[in-house]
């Protein structure tokens, strides 16, 4: 598999005319690193994988939400679920730990991933990604989001992403 680039997002966004707003800055690998605001949804991208069935799920969740993988894999009828492994991430979408993307989906040319979206996140607000490098972030209208997906020919799954509760 190819490394996943940022150039092939910007190439995609033009000729699909997705109009975008990029801000650089420095790497970051996880949602608690970010320093900077974007005008829109703050989000958190995971692959995960389930165990027996060899199923992958692309999830995207509101960035502070605590995921509950357990509750998860039972809304997904999978006995358990884990995250895909650096080489997976790569074998799969070309990318690399700290830079996970819906956007970089095309390379699942064999359609081999389910992505599920939070119903919590705000399809009236904006949604910012890392364009297949952690080093950038792009901010898209939801609604182009979308269309972006649709031009992949992939169906989005919405559902309500369970969250780990706080212990009692």
């Amino acid at each position: 598999m190819p490394k996943a680039t940022d150039q092939e997002v910007y190439q995609l966004f033009e000729e699909w005319q997705i109009p975008y707003e990029r801000i650089d800055h420095q790497a970051v690998y996880t949602v608690a690193e970010i320093d900077f605001t974007i005008d829109g949804s703050d989000v958190k991208n995971l692959l995960m994988k389930s165990k027996k069935t060899k199923n992958y799920y692309f999830v995207i969740c509101p960035g502070q939400k605590r995921l509950d993988i357990k509750a998860l894999a039972k809304k997904l009828e999978e006995r358990q679920l884990s995250f895909a492994s650096e080489a997976e991430l790569f074998e799969l979408l070309g990318l690399e730990r700290g830079s996970v993307t819906p956007l970089a989906l095309p390379h699942d040319t064999k359609q081999q991933i389910t992505l599920i979206i939070d119903k919590a996140i705000d399809q009236r607000e904006k949604i910012g990604f890392h364009p297949n490098t952690n080093t950038a972030t792009v901010v898209i209208a939801f609604s182009d989001f979308t269309l972006f997906l649709a031009k992949l020919g992939i169906e989005p799954l919405y559902c309500t992403i369970p969250e780990k509760q706080p212990d009692a």
